[in-house]
């Protein structure tokens, strides 16, 4: 895990670029590592209340 690959994945996740597991892979880390580094940087991630795969940037209207 590199610090710059955990930025680059937590920013492109937050961005709705990639899923949760698609940037837990790209960080090099598993999904459950990879919701600790959310949490850290107050990045929501998969929660009771949104889609495991991570946040949707898809406005319905």
């Amino acid at each position: 895990m590199t610090i710059h690959g955990v930025d680059t994945a937590l920013t492109l996740f937050k961005a709705g670029t990639l899923t949760r597991t698609q940037a837990a892979r790209k960080a090099g880390v598993d999904l459950d590592r990879f919701d600790e580094l959310c949490v850290k940087r107050g990045i929501a991630s998969a929660g009771p209340s949104l889609d495991p795969s991570g946040p949707s940037h898809v406005d319905a209207d």
